[in-house]
């Protein structure tokens, strides 16, 4: 067999995998979307501040690796609804054995956020006694694509503390993708007679 041959064939072997992988680990883009609504009037709340982020994974010996890939927020319409673009990711490592080898992380599913002053947020008002027998999307506790979100209102000061008190997305350049998330906790908390939280500017 000629030197090129015992080489090539090995080299289009790798090319043709990495090829057929790439899609796996890097997916393809959708628009996001939902409706934000009280929970006792039904009506729509506007001004709502909704926020898509978007995590990477890859193999490792010590286990799964993860980082921030990216942070998108808009505010809700007059009529409750929200929309962001972005990548559709996957529940899980397609192939674990080719982000181990290669290095590359693959896009995962997008996690949310839902804030508006005044109201219970999604999913941390799960925590709030206030908010989690009545907090809903679409009848169920996780995210369901295009389905509504209904916020319970939250009548006492110690419910509207705990309601603000969100596990922002950690990584470079988060912060400055969330400036309508950092206002509305910021309004919040002079509304409640607390000083902004530093952490968030």
């Amino acid at each position: 067999m000629n030197r090129a041959l015992k080489f090539g064939l090995p080299m289009v072997f790798i090319f043709t995998w990495l090829v057929t992988m790439m899609p796996c680990a890097f997916g393809k883009d959708r628009i996001f979307r939902g409706k934000v609504l009280d929970f006792d009037t039904k009506e729509p709340i506007e001004g709502a501040v909704a926020v898509a982020y978007w995590n990477e994974g890859r193999a490792t010996l010590a286990g799964q690796s993860t980082r921030l890939k990216d942070v998108k927020e808009t505010l809700t319409d007059k009529n409750g609804e929200w929309s962001i673009s972005g990548p559709e990711g996957r529940l899980n490592d397609p192939n674990p054995i080719f982000s181990f080898l290669t290095g590359i992380h693959y896009t995962q599913e997008p996690q949310f956020i839902i804030f508006k002053p005044g109201y219970c947020s999604w999913p941390e008002g799960f925590a709030i006694d206030a908010c989690k027998d009545k907090i809903r999307q679409s009848g169920i506790g996780t995210w369901v694509e295009g389905g509504n979100i209904e916020l319970p209102k939250l009548t006492n000061r110690e419910d509207r503390i705990k309601a603000q008190s969100i596990s922002i997305p950690a990584g470079e350049g988060a912060l400055q993708k969330l400036g309508e998330l950092i206002r509305l906790i910021n309004e919040e908390r002079r509304n409640l007679g607390l000083r902004e939280d530093l952490k968030y500017k």
